[in-house]
């Protein structure tokens, strides 16, 4: 926020219901007859700055859990939330940490599974994941994780991802797809395009627009984050018909923490 109380940073992002441009998703969910729970998180960021060409980060977790234990809760202890407001509304970033959460040591055990070797493709493009282990939470959590080897690794947008394992002894090989939204074009918040340097008015709705995708199911969804030069951030979440507004009560030093 500069001097004058103006919330001064937009970052636009659009995503989909099943796997996104900023999203994390089960893509695996099922319980077994010993009571655990196996339960997978996808990530995929794809960033593009004006003028630069894009860059996409993938990060796949593949937790086996207590079936009884709190999944949003293990979903955060392994480092994969994406928060997300309900549509037409708002949420400070990082609030969640102040509040009061249950002892994570009523998770019980948390297993990252090495599930061989991971692929995503699209067309022609492969990217293989590489494993890393993961750093031990006491004895809660440990195992391995799968993340994107290059930063300036790209996968298009639009497109189909089809994400692979080759199986290993803990998981069965299996595979699934999933639809990458485009990156949201044209955008405007208020009158300025976002490529110019844009400054929120204090507490004063405003319009964002955006060309909205004609092939848009209705669980697509587009999250506004409004950044201070604190770094405090709120994020507001629109269905993607290519308008939104961002409410003034979100554009608050209070709310921006």
């Amino acid at each position: 926020m500069r001097p004058d109380g103006a919330p001064e940073a937009i970052l636009l992002v659009v995503s989909s219901a099943f796997i996104a441009i900023g999203c994390s998703t089960p893509v695996v969910d099922a319980a077994d007859a010993n009571g655990t729970l196996t339960q997978a998180l996808v990530l995929v960021e794809r960033s593009a700055a004006e003028g630069s060409v894009p860059q996409t980060n993938v990060s796949a977790k593949f937790m086996r859990l207590p079936a009884a234990a709190d999944a949003d809760l293990a979903e955060r202890v392994v480092g994969s939330p994406f928060d997300r407001p309900a549509v037409g509304g708002c949420l400070t970033l990082g609030a969640a940490a102040d509040e009061p959460s249950p002892s994570i040591g009523s998770l019980g055990p948390i297993e990252l599974l090495d599930v061989g070797d991971v692929t995503v493709r699209t067309g022609e493009a492969a990217m293989p994941l590489a494993a890393r282990a993961f750093p031990d939470v006491g004895d809660l959590v440990f195992g391995v994780f799968y993340t994107s080897r290059d930063a300036a690794s790209e996968l298009p947008a639009p497109a189909r991802y089809s994400f692979e394992s080759s199986g290993s002894g803990l998981l069965e090989r299996f595979s699934f797809e999933a639809d990458a939204p485009p990156a949201p074009e044209d955008v405007h918040i208020g009158e300025a395009e976002l490529a110019d340097e844009v400054v929120l008015e204090e507490g004063v709705s405003t319009v964002v627009r955006w060309h909205a995708d004609e092939a848009a199911s209705g669980d697509d969804r587009v999250y506004v984050d409004v950044v201070a030069a604190s770094g405090a951030a709120v994020r507001c979440a629109f269905r993607d018909t290519g308008r939104g507004v961002l409410p003034g009560s979100a554009l608050t030093a209070q709310a921006l923490g």
